[in-house]
């Protein structure tokens, strides 16, 4: 483990082009995001009661697809073609799910009694994917948008304020990654 810090201390960059060319790392990622998206259910959904909207479950398949990303990238990182369909996947959903988390916060953010831009009716996924019908467990929106009583704080953040958070380190570290692979050139 020593190795691994001294090695980011004298070439940082070499260190984290060799990491993004192995599994592990990719492995790491992926199962983050797949954690994330489980949690949101088992926990919040199923534990504490708090539904889903049509923008959670927008963003609980962003995160599905930075998870699917990274195991694309996983089956042989060393692989040029894999490796950039793995980062294209990934920072697709990061982009998405950030879109969507926006959305989500100005929601939060609207006065009572103002017109939701949330439906019921069932998101409108990428791709036409009719996963509300394939997994509805994970992808049926059960709730209201910013509805009152339906919104989660911990330490002063609300649900979306905290994927801003998640967001960020997801994008910090592809963003690491990816530099560090186009600057030690390689494959």
């Amino acid at each position: 483990m020593g190795g691994l810090w001294r090695g980011l201390k004298g070439d940082f960059w070499g260190t984290v082009g060799n990491w993004q060319n192995r599994r592990p790392l990719w492995l790491l990622g992926g199962l983050a995001a797949l954690s994330l998206e489980l949690f949101s259910v088992a926990f919040f959904q199923k534990f504490l009661k708090l539904y889903p909207c049509e923008l959670c479950v927008l963003i609980r398949f962003s995160m599905l697809s930075v998870f699917a990303g990274a195991m694309v990238a996983a089956i042989n990182p060393q692989k040029f073609a894999l490796k950039v369909l793995g980062y294209l996947i990934v920072i697709w959903g990061l982009v998405r799910g950030l879109i969507w988390d926006i959305r989500l916060e100005l929601e939060t953010l609207r006065p009572a009694g103002e017109h939701s831009v949330c439906s019921m009716s069932g998101p409108e996924f990428p791709f036409g994917l009719p996963l509300d019908r394939w997994f509805p467990t994970h992808f049926t929106p059960l709730a209201l948008c910013g509805e009152e009583g339906n919104l989660w704080s911990l330490w002063g953040l609300n649900m979306s304020e905290w994927l801003f958070f998640v967001y960020g380190v997801f994008a910090l570290g592809i963003f690491l990654m990816l530099t560090a692979w186009l600057k030690t050139g390689r494959k």
